[in-house]
C-alpha cells in the first residue's frame, strides 16, 4: 500500500528532477503524486487502483491544459538576440576591401567576413559602417 508521505516524497523528486531534464513532463506528474499525497491524507482507505487512476487523470488533465501555455510563456521570456543590433556600428577594415568584394573587418573585438555594398572600396584600417547582418558576413559601406 502506497502511504500519503510515499507520494510526497515521490511527488517532490519528479518536481526535483524536472530541473534536471528538460520538456516539463515531470513537473505535471510531481504536481499529480503531491495532489494524491494530500488525497490519501485525507481519504486514507481509498484503494490502490482508484488512487493510481486518479494520479495518472490529474497528471495528463494538468499535462495537457497548461504544458503548451508553459512552453510559450517560457519562449517569451527568453531574451532577444543581439546580433541584429549590430547595424548602424562602426567596424575597421582588417584588410583593403574592394567594391562588391567580400573582406574581413573587425568589430566589437572579433573579427568577421564584410561585404563592401559601397561603390567605393575600403581601405586597411579605415572605418566603414555596418549596413545590416547576413548570416555571418556583415554588409558594410565606407564612411
Amino acid at each position: 500500500m502506497i502511504t500519503w508521505w510515499m507520494w510526497m516524497v515521490a511527488g517532490f523528486a519528479m518536481l526535483a528532477t524536472e530541473t534536471l531534464v528538460p520538456g516539463f513532463f515531470l513537473l505535471f506528474f510531481g504536481i499529480g503524486a503531491v495532489f494524491m499525497g494530500f488525497f490519501q491524507l485525507v481519504f486514507p482507505s481509498v484503494p490502490l487502483w482508484i488512487e493510481l487512476l486518479i494520479f495518472l487523470s490529474v497528471s495528463t488533465l494538468w499535462l495537457g491544459l497548461f504544458r503548451q501555455k508553459l512552453i510559450a510563456y517560457m519562449h517569451k521570456q527568453k531574451p532577444p538576440k543581439k546580433v541584429d543590433e549590430i547595424a548602424g556600428e562602426v567596424a575597421v577594415a582588417l584588410e583593403t576591401i574592394g567594391a562588391g568584394k567580400i573582406g574581413k573587418v573587425e568589430l566589437r573585438g572579433a573579427a568577421w567576413n564584410a561585404m563592401n555594398v559601397g561603390d567605393q572600396g575600403i581601405d586597411a584600417s579605415a572605418r566603414c559602417q555596418v549596413e545590416r547582418v547576413n548570416g555571418l558576413t556583415l554588409e558594410v559601406r565606407p564612411m
